[in-house]
C-alpha cells in the first residue's frame, strides 16, 4: 500500500493492466468506486493486453476506496482464474483530472429511448428519445455501469408496462439523481431522491433542475427509516452489505402491490439478498443479468400482500 501526504498536489497513478475482455467490467467499477473516469490506453507490443488507468486523490485512500478495489480485482481473478491482472502504483503530481476524464464521458444510448449525455457534450436527440443530462460531479451515477443501466432498462420497461404513469417513486442512495431523473422523465407523478452524501445530493439537485424536473423529483439527506411513505416503486442501485443493511427499512418503504427494484448485486451475492428481502414479506419476481456483463444482476421484488 503507498502512503501520501497530506499534499493536494500529489495523487496515485493507478494502473491496472489486463486482458482486453475484463475491460468493461474493470472500468465500470473503478468509475462506479471514484465517481470520476478512467483512461484506456493498449500495452506496447501486447496486442491482447490493455492498461486501465485511474488517479486517485488522498481522500480516495482515507476512505479506502484502493483497498475496494484491489478487493474486487482479487475476487474477478477467482473468477476468472486464467485472466492476466498486473496492478502498478505511482505517485503523480497533480494536473486537472477532474475534468480530463470527462473526455471519455460520451452520450449513451440505453435501452431503446433513453440517451444519458454529459452537459459538456452536444447531441440532438430522436424524436422519440428521452434525453438525460448529467454533470456527475462527485456523485456516482452516469449510466455507464452496469447496475445503473440495469435499473434505467428497468424503469423504460415500467413504463411500457404503465406501472410508472402517476407513480410515487423512492430512489435510495440516489448519487447523480440519474434515476430519479428517469424515473420523473418516463411518467412518475413525483420522486423522493435520498443519500447520505451531502455532495451527492447538491450533484442531484443541480442535474434534476438541469433536466427541468424539479416540480416532480425532491433530493435529500433523509435516512430512509425518517421518509413518509410508502412509494409504488423503491429504487434501490447500492452494493450488496448496505442493501442487507437497509433491508427492512427499504422493504417498509414499498406500497401494497408495489416493486422493489434493486441493483448493484453481483450474481453470487443473489442468495443472501433474495433470503434477507423476502423473510420480510417480499417476493422475487424478476432476477435479470447485465447484457454485456452478466455478473451483475438486477433483482426485482413485489410485496405479498
Amino acid at each position: 500500500m503507498i502512503s501520501i501526504k497530506k499534499d493536494k498536489r500529489l495523487w496515485i497513478e493507478l494502473c491496472i493492466k489486463c486482458t482486453r475482455d475484463l475491460e468493461d467490467v474493470l472500468g465500470d467499477f473503478i468509475v462506479s468506486e471514484l465517481g470520476r473516469g478512467v483512461v484506456i490506453e493498449d500495452v506496447p507490443n501486447k496486442e491482447d493486453l490493455i492498461c486501465i488507468k485511474a488517479y486517485l486523490s488522498r481522500e480516495d485512500l482515507e476512505s479506502g476506496a484502493l483497498k475496494v478495489i484491489e478487493t474486487y480485482i482479487e475476487e474477478l481473478t477467482a473468477i476468472h482464474p486464467d485472466a492476466q491482472i498486473k496492478i502498478e502504483e505511482e505517485k503523480v503530481i497533480e494536473e486537472d483530472w477532474h475534468d480530463k476524464w470527462k473526455e471519455y464521458f460520451k452520450p449513451l444510448k440505453i435501452g431503446r429511448r433513453i440517451v444519458v449525455k454529459p452537459t459538456w457534450e452536444q447531441y440532438v436527440p430522436q424524436l422519440d428519445e428521452i434525453v438525460i443530462e448529467i454533470d456527475p460531479g462527485r456523485a456516482f451515477g452516469v449510466g455507464s455501469h452496469p447496475s445503473t443501466r440495469l435499473v434505467l432498462e428497468r424503469l423504460e420497461e415500467l413504463e411500457h408496462e404503465e406501472f410508472l404513469d402517476s407513480a410515487s417513486v423512492l430512489d435510495v442512495g440516489t448519487g447523480s439523481g440519474i434515476l430519479a431523473i428517469c424515473a420523473a422523465k418516463l411518467g412518475a407523478k413525483n420522486v423522493i431522491a435520498i443519500d447520505n452524501d451531502p455532495d451527492a445530493v447538491e450533484t442531484a439537485r443541480a442535474n434534476v433542475s438541469l433536466n427541468h424536473v424539479q416540480g416532480r423529483v425532491w433530493a435529500s439527506t433523509t435516512p430512509v427509516w425518517k421518509v413518509e411513505g410508502p412509494f409504488d416503486i423503491v429504487l434501490a442501485n447500492m452494493e450488496r452489505d448496505t442493501l442487507l443493511l437497509l433491508s427492512k427499512d427499504i422493504s417498509k418503504q414499498v406500497a401494497r402491490k408495489g416493486r422493489l427494484v434493486l441493483s448493484g448485486i453481483l450474481d453470487s451475492q443473489t442468495a443472501s439478498v433474495c433470503e434477507a428481502y423476502c423473510s420480510l414479506g417480499m417476493k422475487m419476481v424478476c432476477k435479470r443479468p447485465d447484457r454485456k456483463d452478466s455478473q451483475w444482476v438486477l433483482l426485482e421484488f413485489q410485496t405479498n400482500s
